[in-house]
């Protein structure tokens, strides 16, 4: 069995143990494991000091009345004895523990599986599959422990809102990549969850630092062009992270401690509220903050108050002012803060810009599932690439090598590699020309009174001469019918009917989508027919068109998928929006990309995911309307 297939079947059969014992909450069953996990690596650590003739007591962690909980002591006890001796050391060691990692893990830990027998079968199948471990690790393979734990941490996306402190491993990876930490770096996460983001950029630098001689022979990550000193500065110096919540601090550092970064600086601590004069700069920030909540802007401390509740905007003040004066920056961002038009939307954009924003990654609707849906993007950066630059790097990325649906799935589409080149050739000097990226004049953007940050605003038309897909003329997968024989209502929430007026209009019709699928925006108007059962959709263009040239487009089905056609249709960008009317026969010469209809079909269900945010959101809106109807109706009757 290789290793990854081992370290997965054992993880997947020691869950299932502990779930056939009445615990249930992932989150639960993963603390309880890393409680056990914790204990024999402190356990071996006593150990290796008495191999080494330690004597000092101080050095050691298992003396006294703690020496009974030592990891081979408890597999000596049965089972009534174990679940005693369990409660008990937890909270001995998180009171008399002097090294203050070991008291905050054990604070307020408690044993949760309460089937004894159970407890004590976990217990030895735990040590049964770390010896197994142990013995990859003295071949040469020093990672298998952190590799093991985080495919652990990887089984929290079932756990309820904790997801959301999980990004993507292949996500975490490429922004490490772009941002190519160096050894004598200094590297914060302010939102650090399970330490992905620390742990990730520990790999990179060790990987980047082994010889090729070194990595032939099994040991990808020795180090051996890293001195005394540049080994001790990064063990103990380089990596700090920040998060408010408990449980994610002890994941993170476990995380840490079984990749060898036991002395790194990891504090349960809201970057928000708790740093008020903190001064430490660093050279690489990493990080993807929560941006779904808000905070008492009384909570907020001074030093990075705007005026605003909104947490991504005020962890992006944070960051901006924690960055040294050649630091490097990659952070996770939802749309709006690239888009939204407030007073702080706008100063945050400023702020990037002037800090050395260099390049903005639009990330696929879908790409996080299953923690969420939302449209994310990542900005990047570095000072002194920008300083070398008039123009920003814009990348639209369609595939990271993961389905976009709700259960994820590996692909073989993927543009991350194909990005990831993009941006070290603009690094270095060089601009690729690729369907994936745009570059836009700084002057663009800042002569802009928002400075919004969307590629479409600075885009008015576009070449297509290098498009990933075949250009293909409407008339190709369009069929063509003249409205007459259908009824014509305009449609609102209501069903209340009305005369639309067709008449030097400014749409052309699309059909026809059976309405029942949810696809598209119940406002917009639609022909009725005459069973009331379909529906087709307009499509809004800049130009006029008469009566006579209304007609209902057909997508053949061999060809095209009829919603992908209707999204792509409405970003044409015209070159001849002067003409007062537009006939058929001109219409049916326009070209847009056509991918093969299975990738059509991916990029109508990203679209559809966002459609499905947008309705969830109105229907919040309408509820809290009525919420405050009722309240006032109630203040009235009272």
């Amino acid at each position: 069995m290789d290793t990854i297939s081992l370290y997965k079947q054992r993880i997947d059969a020691l869950m299932d143990i502990i779930f056939g014992a009445g615990v249930s909450n992932p989150q639960t069953i993963i603390e309880q494991l890393n409680y056990l996990l914790f204990l024999r690596a402190l356990s071996l650590k006593d150990d290796e000091a008495e191999l080494l003739g330690i004597t000092d007591e101080s050095e050691k962690i298992f003396t006294g009345d703690l020496a009974k909980v030592r990891w081979q002591n408890l597999l000596a006890l049965n089972a009534e004895d174990l679940f005693k001796t369990l409660e008990t050391s937890f909270d001995l060691l998180q009171r008399t523990s002097k090294n203050p990692i070991i008291k905050l893990l054990f604070r307020n830990a408690h044993i949760k599986i309460f089937d004894k027998p159970t407890l004590r079968r976990v217990l030895h199948e735990t040590e049964t599959f770390a010896k197994e471990l142990d013995s990859i690790a003295h071949e040469g393979n020093k990672d298998v422990f952190g590799d093991m734990y985080e495919y652990l941490l990887s089984k929290l996306s079932s756990a309820g809102t904790n997801g959301q402190f999980r990004t993507p491993r292949h996500i975490i990876d490429f922004m490490v990549k772009v941002v190519d930490p160096k050894k004598n770096e200094t590297i914060l996460d302010p939102a650090c969850g399970t330490a992905g983001f620390l742990v990730a950029a520990y790999r990179y630098i060790a990987g980047e630092y082994t010889s090729d001689k070194l990595k032939k022979a099994g040991s990808p990550r020795a180090m051996d062009k890293l001195s005394a000193d540049e080994k001790n500065f990064m063990f103990n110096h380089m990596f700090t992270g920040f998060d408010s919540d408990e449980d994610m601090i002890k994941f993170g550092m476990m995380n840490l401690h079984l990749h060898g970064l036991t002395r790194s600086r990891l504090a349960r601590q809201n970057s928000l509220t708790d740093t008020s004069g903190m001064k430490d700069k660093f050279d690489v920030i990493l990080a993807n903050p929560p941006f779904k909540g808000v905070i008492d802007e009384e909570s907020v401390t001074e030093d990075v108050r705007m005026g605003t509740k909104a947490t991504e905007l005020l962890f992006l003040r944070f960051m901006m002012d924690h960055l040294s004066v050649k630091g490097k920056m990659a952070v996770i961002v939802p749309e709006g803060v690239v888009s939204n038009s407030s007073g702080v939307h706008v100063k945050v954009r400023k702020m990037l810009i002037e800090k050395g924003l260099w390049a903005v990654v639009s990330l696929p609707h879908g790409a996080f599932n299953p923690y969420t849906g939302i449209k994310n993007f990542i900005v990047f950066l570095d000072a002194e690439i920008a300083r070398k630059k008039s123009e920003l790097l814009f990348l639209n990325i369609e595939n990271v090598g993961m389905s976009l649906g709700a259960q994820p799935r590996p692909i073989e589409e993927n543009d991350l590699p194909e990005a990831l080149q993009i941006l070290d050739e603009w690094r270095s000097g060089n601009a690729v020309k690729s369907r994936l990226v745009t570059y836009v004049e700084k002057s663009k953007i800042e002569s802009n009174k928002y400075h919004n940050l969307v590629l479409d605003r600075y885009q008015r038309s576009v070449d297509r001469k290098d498009t990933k897909w075949p250009m293909v003329e409407l008339g190709e997968i369009l069929d063509y019918e003249q409205p007459t024989k259908y009824i014509v209502h305009s449609v609102d929430y209501k069903d209340e009917y009305d005369t639309p007026v067709l008449t030097a209009g400014k749409t052309f019709i699309l059909g026809r989508t059976n309405e029942k699928d949810g696809i598209f925006r119940d406002k917009l108007p639609v022909i009725i027919f005459d069973d009331f059962t379909t529906a087709t959709k307009f499509v809004d263009f800049p130009f006029k068109v008469k009566s006579s040239a209304m007609k209902i487009l057909h997508a053949k089905k061999e060809k095209a998928d009829a919603r992908y056609v209707f999204y792509v249709m409405q970003n044409i960008a015209f070159a001849f929006t002067e003409h007062k009317r537009f006939w058929i026969s001109e219409y049916s010469k326009i070209k847009i990309p056509l991918p093969p209809l299975k990738i059509q079909k991916q990029i109508v269900e990203e679209l559809s995911n966002e459609q499905k945010l947008i309705k969830d959101k109105e229907d919040e809106i309408i509820q809290l309307k009525e919420k405050i109807k009722q309240k006032i109706a109630q203040i009235w009757s009272e």
